[in-house]
C-alpha cells in the first residue's frame, strides 16, 4: 500500500488544481490510485460542478471522493481562514472498494427516517473500513449508522458532514465526477491492512455516574429516580472551583458505550451537547437520543481537557500496535482548531510528532463519524482519524 497527500492554498481555482495535480502526478511516478478523497473551500465553489471530473481524470483514479470543508488538512497543517485544496490517494491494488450512495426519506405517519442505499453483498476480506461523507441538512447519520454496521459486519465507519456552506445545498458532496448537494456518499474498503481509529471526544468526565431511570427520545427527565436537574445541581455543588467554572461554560452529557465495564473513565462515554433544560419538569435536552437503563456521566470540554485526550489517544493507540503507519484521513471538528487551542495547526501537528510526517489528509467537518468499542457513532468536538497500516 501506498498513501500520498498534496495540496494547494492558491486561491485560483486552475492554478489549484494543476498545483496539486502536478504534485500528486509526482509522487504516484506513474502508478494508478485506486481511491482518492479530496476536500475544498468555498474559494472554489464556482468550479464545484466540474472539479471533482477534472481531479479524477487528471490522476485516473478508480474511485474518488470529496467534499466541501471551511478547512482543510494536509500533513502538519490546518489551513483555517484560507483557500484550500487537499488531495489524498490510496494505491492498493489488491483491496476492493466498493463505492455507494445513500438518500434518505422522512416517513410522516410514522416519524421515522429510512435510508436508501445499504444494501451490500456479503464479502470475504481480512480487514475493512466504511468511509462516509454526508451532506449536512438532507442526511440522517443516527439511521445510516446503524444499517452500515448490520450489512458490513461492523465494519468502523470514518468520515463526517460537509462544512463551510450557510443553508442546503451549499455543503456539498463529490462521488466519482459527480456533483451531489443530498443525502450522503461513501466507499467500503476491503483489503489486507487493518485500519486503526483515534477518536479523541476532548472531553473528560465530572461527577460520577447515574442511570437513567426515565427518557424519551433525546430528553432525559429521571437519573436514577429523580428528576435530571435535581441530580445535576448535586453533583454540581461537589465539584472543584475550575470544574465547576468549565460546566458554567457548557456541561456535556457521556453515555457509556459498554454497560458490561465495572468501572468507567475517560473514553468509555459517547459524548454529546447539553441543549437545554425544563425547570419544570426537571428534564434536561441532549443532543443524541437516550434509552432508560443506560449508564451516564456529564462531563466538561476545555483547550487542555481536548489537548491532554488526543494525547491519551495516540499514546494508547502507539502502545497497543506495532505496525507502522502509511497514511491517514483526519476528520476534525469545526469549533476545534484555533480557536480552541489558541494555536494554529494543533491536532495535526501532534498526530505528525507521533508518527512521524505520515501522509495526512482531511478536514474540519460540522459532525464526525468514528467507533466506540463495538460501533460507530456521529461526534461533536471530537477528532477522528482513520490510521491505514502498511
Amino acid at each position: 500500500m501506498e498513501i500520498h497527500v498534496t495540496h494547494s492554498t492558491e486561491s485560483e481555482t486552475a492554478l489549484a488544481v494543476e498545483d496539486a495535480l502536478t504534485q500528486m502526478r509526482e509522487k504516484l511516478g506513474g502508478k494508478t490510485p485506486q481511491l482518492g478523497f479530496f476536500f475544498v473551500t468555498h474559494h472554489h465553489e464556482d468550479h464545484f460542478p466540474t472539479l471533482a471530473g477534472t481531479l479524477q481524470n487528471g490522476l485516473n483514479c478508480d474511485v474518488m471522493l470529496g467534499c466541501t470543508t471551511e478547512t482543510i488538512v494536509a500533513n502538519n497543517a490546518e489551513y483555517e481562514n484560507s483557500p484550500g485544496l487537499a488531495l489524498w490517494m490510496m494505491v492498493d491494488p489488491s483491496a476492493t472498494f466498493e463505492p455507494f450512495r445513500l438518500t434518505f426519506e422522512r416517513d410522516l405517519e410514522n416519524d421515522t427516517i429510512q435510508c436508501h442505499g445499504c444494501e451490500f453483498e456479503p464479502q470475504p476480506a481480512t480487514h475493512g473500513a466504511v468511509l462516509l461523507l454526508c451532506e449536512p441538512y438532507s442526511s440522517s447519520p443516527y439511521v445510516a449508522l446503524p444499517q452500515l454496521a448490520e450489512q458490513l459486519h461492523q465494519f468502523p465507519v470514518f468520515g463526517g458532514v460537509a462544512s463551510g456552506g450557510l443553508g442546503p445545498g451549499e455543503s456539498v458532496l463529490f462521488l466519482d465526477g459527480e456533483l451531489i448537494d443530498h443525502g450522503a456518499v461513501g466507499v467500503v474498503y476491503r483489503g489486507e491492512h487493518r485500519v486503526r481509529p483515534i477518536v479523541s471526544q476532548g472531553c473528560r468526565p465530572i461527577g460520577h455516574t447515574f442511570v437513567v431511570t426515565r427518557a424519551e427520545k433525546n430528553i432525559v427527565y429521571e437519573l436514577g429516580g429523580r428528576a435530571s436537574m435535581a441530580q445535576f445541581r448535586e453533583m454540581f455543588e461537589d465539584l472543584k472551583d475550575e470544574d465547576k467554572e468549565l460546566v458554567r461554560r457548557g456541561p456535556h452529557f457521556g453515555v457509556a458505550t459498554n454497560e458490561y465495564k465495572s468501572e468507567f473513565c475517560r473514553g468509555d462515554f459517547l459524548v454529546s451537547n447539553v441543549l437545554g433544560s425544563d425547570p419544570e419538569t426537571g428534564a434536561i435536552a441532549v443532543s443524541q437520543p437516550v434509552r432508560p437503563g443506560r449508564t451516564v456521566q456529564f462531563h466538561v470540554r476545555d483547550a487542555i481537557t481536548a489537548d491532554e485526550d488526543l494525547r491519551l489517544m495516540i499514546a494508547q493507540d502507539c502502545k497497543q500496535n506495532s505496525k507502522p503507519v502509511a497514511g491517514a484521513l483526519m476528520f476534525d471538528c469545526n469549533g476545534r482548531g484555533e480557536q480552541l487551542f489558541g494555536m494554529p495547526h494543533h491536532d495535526a501537528l501532534m498526530f505528525q510528532q507521533a508518527y512521524g510526517n505520515i501522509p495526512l489528509a482531511g478536514c474540519f467537518a460540522q459532525g464526525e463519524f468514528g467507533p466506540l468499542g463495538e460501533r460507530s457513532y456521529l461526534h461533536g468536538f471530537t477528532a477522528s482519524i482513520a490510521l491505514f497500516e502498511k
